[in-house]
């Protein structure tokens, strides 16, 4: 198919392709598709039905830069949404090998062709003569309804400020009271305070400290459940409170066994509570169930199971109550908003977002949804319109809430910094990387010269390579597709490679003297948790399925092999053999189940090197520190380590060779409150 055919006008299926002016036209509506979108169809369009890998359509679209997998998948997306292609039946995905165009292409007749404006234009002149009048009224009604009508989001103003870390809110739907977790300064303890937001008053709601989760208002203002993390069990209790908020009751709802974590939950008219939940602890692993209880009858059921085309993460319930929005990862690792009707439990795609998470809140009109990704705010309208709000955090924005004509969020801030110190001297940590945000996951290169590691100095999740020695440092992993989920960086043996994931998607860093190239590894969707020694291959953590499970992953092969493990809430790291150990509960566990020393004190904490590993535990109320050679065995580390772990333990993140590296870090997490005006 010429070139020059397609540098005018055609039709993709029923739908019309301009290339000069960059739009789509489908059943008379008009899309504007961005540059590079329509650079892609057009590379499409000139080989239809032909399987085009990646690589072929970046090097076309993007000739000048380095190959990012990222970027085909997120305009790809955008292309679907502008053909109205949700079932991808027109651009379709060959997995490992590319995509194709299945559409039929087929060009306007010359001679009665007429401008993409004016393709549709009705031939009966006496009839448009009636109708123009008539279009004319429509389009200035819409116009003046709909002119410059946009959110904006102003007059930022603090609710709490306090020196500890909130976790969680819910305002009282009256907008009187705002309901909240508070962490402490101990593990798993936290508070359930409740704030009169007219009085600026506070008071804590329960006297004990628990693992609060997550709390919602129920079908009346003075009634609210929380839940909480309960001796291996999720429990539910509900509060009874009177119009000061003060408790008059508590009840216990249930409790379950079976799962370990439960995310944000909802509560409507019927008592429903719907919540997502799974046994692995988090809602990163998403081998996640989505649930209806009744908290009359004490039903419950099974709504969604896990499922790896779609892998649910948070939810909202819709004003009306009958719809409930839930955001996960589809089979692409997008993040995708899909509508679930709460009568016939059909599930319907909004629309696909990026690769970042995101937290999500309804507008009152029922009409759209606020989407953060933690940094940027979003609306997203049921019909997949999504825009940029004019809000922006360089902290990171979470639990967002709107409650009439306010959005309330948490504004978590963090300030963490890398240390150094060196085994032989043991002298005062000094700070190596120091700015004003965070820097964190140091990883030291096999000679301990070079540390690599994540910052947010540049408002994004970047990664960096820094010389110990002469302080010069490197930005190596510029993030230009603007995504959240960046892994800790990990050496391979020699020194001259680094393995990190993007939002799932990994990438090697190949460094030569001053020079570095990345390279996508397409074949698997996880992050690295290790290198092998003995072969070229990376341990993984596999996304690409609901259980989060442990593979070998070959570089020469692409071959990913099963090791028959899942994370779950384990560290998983490789012996001097490559054999796979998993440090939890305080143990040492082979791959045969085999806990691999017997030790009376509870480990906290392990620091895994080549030929063993440094293990952290407490006695006499101490911090203290051995370590475990995989041929000695336990091996005592002298009394000077000893005093130097009692006051600095608590910030060592890794230990290799002579070198330690430690963290310093100070977080604050207070709500804060923005006004929501509609501009016209």
């Amino acid at each position: 198919m010429s070139e020059s055919k397609l540098s005018k006008q055609f039709f993709l299926n029923d739908s019309l392709v301009n290339f000069e002016t960059g739009e789509i036209q489908t059943d008379g509506k008009v899309v504007v598709v961005e540059p590079k979108v329509m650079a892609l169809l057009e590379v499409f369009s000139q080989k239809p039905h032909q399987v085009l890998s990646a690589e072929m359509l970046f090097a076309n679209v993007w000739p000048h830069a380095i190959f990012s997998p990222n970027s085909v998948r997120r305009n790809i997306a955008l292309l679907r949404q502008a053909l109205s292609d949700e079932e991808k039946h027109i651009i379709k995905t060959h997995p490992k090998r590319g995509y194709s165009l299945e559409a039929e292409i087929r060009f306007p007749d010359e001679k009665t062709s007429t401008p993409l404006a004016k393709i549709h234009q009705i031939k009966n002149t006496k009839l448009a003569l009636l109708i123009i009048p008539a279009l004319f009224i429509i389009i200035f009604l819409f116009n003046f309804l709909n002119e410059d009508k946009h959110i904006s989001l102003e007059d930022l103003k603090p609710i709490t400020a306090s020196n500890e870390k909130e976790r969680y809110l819910q305002v009282s739907p009256d907008g009187r009271f705002m309901a909240y977790i508070q962490n402490t300064n101990r593990p798993n303890k936290r508070r359930l305070l409740i704030k009169d937001l007219q009085l600026n008053s506070y008071k804590e709601l329960c006297t004990d400290l628990k693992a609060f989760t997550y709390l919602a208002w129920d079908t009346d203002t003075n009634t609210l459940v929380y839940s909480f993390q309960d001796e291996g069990s999720i429990s539910f209790n509900r509060l009874q409170l009177d119009t000061e908020a003060n408790v008059i009751s508590e009840e216990k709802l249930f409790s379950r066994t079976d799962i370990t974590w439960n995310s944000l939950f909802f509560i409507d008219e019927q008592e429903n509570l719907f919540y997502l939940a799974n046994q692995n602890s988090s809602e990163h692993s998403r081998n996640v169930s989505l649930y209806r209880h009744n908290l009359i009858t004490g039903h419950s059921y099974e709504i969604l199971q896990p499922n790896d085309d779609f892998k649910p993460y948070k939810l909202a319930l819709s004003p009306n109550q009958k719809q409930l929005a839930i955001i996960g990862f589809n089979e692409d690792a997008i993040s995708e908003v899909k509508l679930l009707n709460l009568s016939s439990f059909n599930l319907e795609s909004v629309g696909e977002i990026d690769h970042n998470w995101h937290f999500m809140t309804w507008f009152n009109d029922g009409d759209s949804l606020l989407l953060s990704n933690g940094s940027e705010l979003k609306q997203l309208e049921l019909n997949g319109q999504l825009t940029t709000l004019n809000f922006k955090s360089y902290n990171f924005l979470i639990y967002p809430q709107i409650v009439k004509d306010k959005l309330y969020f948490i504004e978590a801030k963090s300030d963490q910094d890398i240390l150094i110190s060196a085994l032989d001297s043991l002298s005062t940590p000094i700070k190596i990387v120091n700015s004003n945000t965070i820097d964190k996951e140091a990883a030291l290169s096999p000679d301990e010269k070079l540390i690599a590691y994540m910052s947010m100095k540049n408002g994004l999740p970047q990664l960096f390579i820094k010389h110990i020695e002469t302080e010069e440092e490197q930005l190596l992993f510029v993030n230009t597709e603007q995504e959240y989920a960046l892994s800790k960086p990990i050496w391979d043996p020699s020194g001259t490679l680094i393995a990190s994931s993007i939002n799932n998607k990994p990438f090697l860093i190949k460094l030569e003297e001053d020079q570095f190239a990345i390279e996508w590894l397409n074949g698997i969707i996880g992050y690295p948790i290790g290198w092998y020694k003995q072969s070229d291959a990376i341990l993984f953590v596999d996304k690409n399925t609901h259980n989060d499970e442990i593979v070998k992953f070959d570089l020469v092969t692409d071959e990913i092999v099963s090791l028959k493990t899942q994370l779950k809430d384990k560290d998983i790291f490789l012996n001097d053999n490559d054999e796979l150990l998993s440090f939890s509960i305080g143990q040492v566990i082979t791959a045969s189940g085999i806990n691999l020393f017997d030790n009376t004190h509870f480990i906290s904490s392990i620091y895994p090197i080549k030929n063993g590993f440094y293990f952290q535990y407490k006695e006499n109320d101490s911090r203290t520190m051995n370590f475990y050679d995989y041929e000695l065995g336990v091996q005592n580390l002298s009394i000077d380590f000893e005093k130097f772990c009692a006051d600095l333990c608590s910030q060592i993140t890794a230990i290799s060779g002579n070198t330690i590296l430690l963290k310093e870090q100070t977080d604050t997490a207070d709500i804060l409150v923005l006004n929501i005006t509609l501009n016209k």
